[in-house]
């Protein structure tokens, strides 16, 4: 029996089914995997322009949570894209808030989080959670984060399709 507060709502389980998110966030996490050197410390700027290549030059650097930040509203939602680099891990977190007010959460968290709760509300539960990926230099970044903005941009498609 899943605990309440772990259940996914139809409309949520849908949205990860239809893009495939669990299998797409465990493809990046197995690729870039690497156990050598990593890129220790990511040059902010030279990550900037990574992101402004990549069609998100609204991003920036919020240097008292120590991660970068792509926030966009559509809708009267507003999807986000967060990623924290440090010793060459990328941790990925995407969500959706509602424009009100109150601003209240409806999906989101770290990807590896939620893949631990589709794998609950699956009753496929593994131990451990997946990994987060990890990158040795600015053009393996680039590359996990081409991958990553290609499920955000579905995860933000998708989660309109439902909501509209």
């Amino acid at each position: 029996m899943i605990r309440e507060d772990l259940k996914f709502s139809d409309h949520l389980s849908k949205i990860y089914t239809n893009i495939n998110y669990y299998d797409r966030y465990k493809k990046l996490s197995d690729e870039y995997n690497t156990e050598e050197e990593r890129l220790e410390k990511a040059d902010k700027q030279v990550v900037l322009e990574i992101l402004k290549e990549l069609g998100y030059s609204e991003a920036k650097y919020v240097a008292a949570e120590s991660f970068y930040q792509i926030n966009q509203e559509l809708q009267n939602h507003i999807f986000y894209f967060h990623t924290s680099l440090k010793y060459g891990v990328a941790e990925l977190i995407f969500g959706v808030l509602k424009s009100d007010k109150e601003k209240q959460e409806l999906i989101g968290g770290t990807a590896s989080k939620v893949c631990k709760l589709i794998e609950i509300n699956k009753s496929s539960l593994t131990e451990g959670y997946i990994k987060k990926p990890r990158f040795r230099t600015y053009e393996e970044l680039k590359e996990i984060l081409e991958q990553a903005f290609s499920l955000y941009e579905d995860l933000k498609k998708e989660f309109i399709k439902i909501y509209k």
